[in-house]
């Protein structure tokens, strides 16, 4: 992290208290967060707005503000989304800090100095927050049963599940029974097992490839799919937004806590935020999808027998394809067997190739390093080969002129020239088909193909011509 610092003191300039006092706490740590993972924290939670320790009612108060009102109906909005999305979100929950430790000191204040009428719109508030409540703790269950299957220490698992859904359910009952007995209750909880204290154990477990259970969970995905790291993200992300939410209400609700904790785990989740941005760029960079995932991939829809087409089967394997958490470019090309066809590859990695079932399916990959520039490569086959020749006197089947032309010692000689992947095949448009990468500014995938060719095919006395499908890789 970039930061100036005063000659006279530690604290960095130009920083805010809360920053400053993050970036505290990352130091001790020894985490790395960087400015942007800060300033991302930061929009988030709205510092402004974090709670402060709740200022009790007195004795001669007789009723909740408007404004305390306002702060319960609007948790209760926020919990409602989150039930929605399935799941406790930083970035949904982060704004609302403050209104959550406003609810916790309402339920104080009911239980030290208000008699309830149940009329009371309060009452109703927090009745419909801890019925969405209940909801979003049956959504994390299911996260949780997820989240078992992938973490490696069970014990680990079992401590942290049981902790969090007790302390969940001992915060329900202040809002329910809104009794000292019921808080007592949730304070002996969260002192034998801290919601900060859980936190840290979580991410040690992260910061190591075996125990992290999104790693696991990729290694498991044949593909490294965006959908797995997407799920794996959010399921971590809201088991540490749970901590938070529950820190949160015992500093409203409980008079021996104050921020320290909160400003901890919110240390740690931005921790975890910086954990997710090197997660995503070594799998968006790293393919260790390939060859086996994509093979996969490829061998399953050739044995589909509902898919019957050539446009059929690259339409499945480019839908994994685009399922594919990476940064790499793709060609992938589908066409039956019977036509003449033939590729080289500059290194066995460099494409996939599979015929069987009465299709070819070839999936090239770019390294993304191009050995020819694209534009080269478009004006040398728009120009070199718009129209090649092939004698062979005396043979009256052309189509056998053609096979001489499409000799694999031929091909390779022209591949070794282009230095990349090099397909060409004997037939028209209809009869292939091509599926390949968006690229900015390139319409043609990463690399050239073209269906505009032709081969004159020559017996010394009469002629024919046949179109010609060319691809090269970049």
């Amino acid at each position: 992290m970039s930061l100036v610092l005063n000659q006279e003191s530690t604290e960095p300039l130009g920083m805010s208290i809360f920053a400053q006092t993050i970036l505290k706490i990352a130091m001790e740590e020894g985490d790395f967060i960087s400015e942007q993972t800060m300033k991302e924290l930061e929009e988030m939670v709205q510092p402004a707005l974090l709670p402060g320790k709740y200022s009790a009612a007195s004795p001669g108060r007789v009723e909740i503000t408007q404004e305390q009102l306002e702060s319960v109906k609007t948790v209760c909005d926020v919990v409602k989304g989150l039930v929605d999305a399935g799941s406790f979100i930083s970035e949904k929950l982060g704004k609302y800090l403050g209104p959550i430790g406003t609810v916790a000191g309402v339920v104080k204040d009911i239980i030290d100095f208000f008699k309830e009428e149940e009329e009371d719109p309060v009452m109703k508030e927090l009745g419909e927050l801890k019925k969405q409540l209940t909801a979003l703790s049956q959504k994390m269950t299911a996260q949780f049963d997820d989240l078992k299957s992938f973490i490696v220490e069970q014990n680990f698992y079992d401590r942290y599940t049981t902790v969090m859904s007790t302390l969940f359910m001992y915060m329900l009952d202040t809002m329910n029974e809104r009794s000292k007995k019921s808080v007592t209750l949730f304070a002996e909880v969260y002192n034998e097992s801290k919601p900060q204290k859980l936190v840290y154990e979580m991410l040690s477990k992260l910061e190591q490839e075996s125990t992290n259970p999104l790693k696991w969970a990729m290694k498991g995905d044949n593909l490294q799919s965006k959908a797995t790291f997407k799920k794996w993200k959010g399921i971590l992300e809201g088991v540490l937004t749970e901590a938070l939410f529950l820190e949160v209400y015992a500093s409203g609700l409980l008079p021996d806590v104050d921020s320290y904790g909160v400003n901890k785990i919110l240390e740690k989740i931005a921790r975890y935020q910086e954990l997710c941005k090197e997660w995503d760029a070594y799998y968006l960079t790293t393919p260790n999808y390939w060859p086996a995932g994509v093979e996969k991939l490829v061998n399953d829809v050739q044995e589909n027998k509902s898919l019957d087409s050539k446009d059929d089967k690259v339409d499945a394997v480019w839908k994994g394809i685009e399922s594919i958490h990476t940064n790499s470019k793709f060609f992938a090309i589908c066409l039956p067997n019977a036509h003449i066809w033939r590729y080289y590859k500059q290194f066995d990695s460099q494409a996939i190739v599979s015929d069987r079932e009465g299709f070819v399916i070839i999936v090239y990959r770019s390294t993304g390093k191009p050995v020819r520039d694209r534009e080269w490569l478009k004006n040398y086959m728009s120009t070199e080969m718009k129209l090649t020749r092939e004698v062979e006197g005396w043979q009256w089947n052309h189509w056998s002129i053609v096979r001489t032309h499409l000799q694999q010692n031929k091909v390779d000689k022209n591949g070794k020239f282009f230095g990349t992947f090099y397909l060409v095949v004997a037939q028209k448009k209809d009869f292939i088909a091509v599926r390949y990468s968006d690229i900015d500014g390139w319409e043609y995938g990463p690399g050239f193909f073209t269906f505009d060719s032709q081969l004159l095919a020559h017996d010394g006395l009469t002629r024919s011509f046949f179109p010609m499908f060319y691809l090269l890789g970049d």
